[in-house]
């Protein structure tokens, strides 16, 4: 039997509150949590268009990503065509979303660099990428546009650019949030049309989240409502119809009413009236029930009470409220659902003791070279991404060179000043202060690159919105950290370049001596340790947004101790004995012995032991604690706050 493409038991996300100290931290003061879905079932067969409607806050946007993997659930169950929530890069492959907010995007890419990279991460091929674009293009009418930066998109090209992405990898289960938000109605018609194509022509399951009851009924073929986390079934979007005309409740304060012209007025005018008590004296409270939007019939009822001798003073005019909306729907009777290409049922409540269905074998990505190719591609794809935004910054570029040129001029006049009377403190380095300092400060960048590279990946991503966007492709956790890292350590070792060249051929730097070789090892050691602490500062970034104690020790304490600017033999005993727990002290110590005394590895067995330690030790842990932060993060559904 084909399994429903989406089967929910039970399925509840409670939002526990934060404890005393996260309030304090986030400025908070609530005590109570959130029951943002509760105890949903729910079945939609293949092929269906559903649709969800409610007001804001009633927790449909957490039940999508739920259902997405984005957040995780307090209890119940859920299956995407009978694959487990679990089996989350499973469920990626099958599942693409949609949102109306446009904040998936990198604004300095065109619109075809942002598809190629997200298609790449969904493991689609360079050539087979070209080719999905090219349909994708013509299918929603980008082609004039890809070319050009995604800042420069209208809010129309935006929402088309974002349904292109999501449908790249032909995903079976699409996920619309409210899609055409901020559409106009002529370009909501188009979009609405190509979703309808979608379910229709290529026998794709539509999963709907609008606010527009009109958009639900033309496009659905079964609808529910959500309010405060629960869901109310329709059983088709007829049933909803009857919502778009619902009582607006008027409430009429009068002077010198006579109860008992309440019945020979609603008679009159065939309106539904009722008294209520009123705290002023000699002032009767009427209520009666309009047909939302039509005030027609107020106008004679307001002639025939000052024609009865009464003077409205007060009128006041109260919209149904999302409960009272529940309240008609659950009573309505319920009419079949248009049967469905497939025999399943289609979006109706299951009862609790039903039995999940068994789980689909989840969809493999093709071949394993073809996926070890893919998974060897993808840091790569990093490196284009941020090269291609980096030299959307040129001016930028040319800042950081003249910065360096003026850093190293300073120096050198400095080192002028001290060379003579620090020769004692610099003898094993040669006695040149400039060639010490040059490469303290060189060197030093790799530390700043890991204390916030990772992360700035972080923040960037949760302020823009593209770490949620990455975590809806199957691409590893680590994969994802480390490759975003990539440029900037690449970039950093390009500054190291300029400023050892620039020491050299303008200031008379001495690295005749320099062991390529044992700096070489060296320096891969280094990026390795420092790389465990900048995860470990990201998982702060994940959990805590603002707040970094690990960047902030180490910034400030590696450079107090570190040994850039002068040797640690300078610094007094307990000092220098605290300098050993610091990475970048043995890093130092090692490079410039390798490039100013042509040390060998042997000779540097013990910084380059000390430096494989730090690493083993770091990087495990960093990742286990950046795992642990990101489940955090999905469980308080806080993956893109900041």
């Amino acid at each position: 039997m084909t399994p429903p493409a989406i089967e929910t038991h039970e399925l509840t996300k409670w939002f526990a509150p934060p404890p005393r100290f996260g309030r304090l931290l986030h400025g908070s003061a609530t005590e109570e949590g959130t029951l943002a879905v509760n105890r949903v079932n729910l079945s939609i067969a293949p092929g269906q268009i559903f649709g969800l409607v409610g007001p804001n806050g009633a927790g449909k946007t957490t039940l999508v990503k739920t259902l997405c993997t984005l957040i995780l659930p307090t209890s119940g169950t859920a299956y995407l065509h009978g694959i487990p929530l679990t089996q989350e890069n499973a469920i990626k492959r099958t599942v693409g979303l949609m949102t109306g907010n446009e904040r998936h995007f990198y604004w300095r890419l065109t619109g075809r660099e942002n598809l190629r990279f997200y298609a790449g991460l969904h493991g689609i091929t360079p050539a087979e990428s070209e080719a999905r674009i090219a349909e994708l293009a013509e299918l929603l009418d980008l082609g004039r546009y890809l070319d050009r930066r995604f800042d420069a998109y209208s809010t129309g090209m935006k929402h088309s650019l974002a349904l292109a992405c999501s449908l790249l990898h032909r995903p079976t289960l699409l996920f619309l949030d409210e899609p055409t938000r901020s559409l106009d109605p002529l370009a909501a018609a188009r979009f609405r049309q190509v979703v309808q194509r979608q379910a229709r022509e290529e026998q794709r399951t539509v999963f709907l989240v609008t606010h527009d009851l009109h958009e639900a009924i033309e496009l659905c073929d079964s609808a529910a409502v959500m309010v405060k986390g629960e869901l109310h079934m329709a059983a088709s979007p007829a049933q909803l119809r009857g919502l778009l005309r619902p009582q607006e409740r008027c409430r009429l304060e009068v002077q010198g009413f006579d109860p008992l012209w309440l019945t020979e007025l609603a008679e009159a005018e065939t309106i539904e009236m009722k008294m209520e008590e009123s705290a002023a004296p000699g002032v009767a409270v009427v209520t009666l029930s309009l047909p939302q939007g039509n005030k027609a019939p107020l106008s004679p009822l307001l002639e025939a009470i000052e024609q009865h001798g009464g003077a409205v003073e007060h009128i006041t005019f109260t919209p149904p409220s999302w409960e009272d909306l529940i309240a008609e729907l659950d009573g309505a009777p319920t009419s079949p659902l248009p049967a469905p290409e497939t025999d399943a049922a289609a979006a109706l409540p299951l009862p609790t003791s039903q039995p999940p269905t068994p789980p689909a074998t989840p969809p493999r990505a093709g071949t394993p070279w073809r996926r070890l190719r893919a998974r060897l591609n993808k840091p790569l794809l990093f490196l284009r991404r941020d090269f291609l935004m980096e030299i959307s910054y040129r001016f930028g570029f040319v800042l950081q060179l003249l910065g360096i040129l003026f850093s190293t001029t300073s120096f050198y006049f400095i080192s002028q000043l001290l060379t003579p009377g620090a020769s004692g403190f610099l003898e094993q380095y040669g006695g040149n202060y400039f060639s010490f300092v040059l490469i303290g400060m060189a060197f030093t960048g790799y530390q700043s690159v890991a204390l916030n590279t990772f992360s700035s990946v972080i923040r960037s991503g949760q302020v823009s919105g593209t770490l949620e966007a990455l975590l809806m492709t199957p691409t590893r956790l680590p994969t994802i950290l480390l490759s975003s890292s990539l440029w900037e350590f690449l970039f950093t070792t390009l500054r190291v370049a300029i400023y050892l060249t620039m020491g050299v051929l303008l200031f008379g730097a001495d690295l005749q001596q320099a062991n390529v070789l044992s700096a070489l090892v060296i320096l891969g050691m280094t990026v390795l340790a420092m790389s465990g602490i900048g995860i470990l500062s990201a998982s702060f970034i994940m959990v805590l947004k603002r707040g970094d104690p690990v960047s902030f020790m180490f910034s400030s304490l590696s450079t107090l101790l570190g040994g850039v600017y002068y040797p640690i033999s300078v610094l007094p005993g307990w000092l220098r004995l605290a300098a050993q727990f610091f990475p970048l002290t043995h890093a130092l110590e090692a490079m410039r012995r390798a490039l100013l005394n042509g040390a060998s590895l042997a000779d540097l067995w013990r910084e380059t032991a000390i430096l494989a330690g730090f690493a083993v030790v770091l990087l495990p842990l960093s990742m286990v604690a950046f795992r642990q932060a990101v489940r955090l993060a999905r469980r308080d559904g806080s993956l893109t706050q900041f």
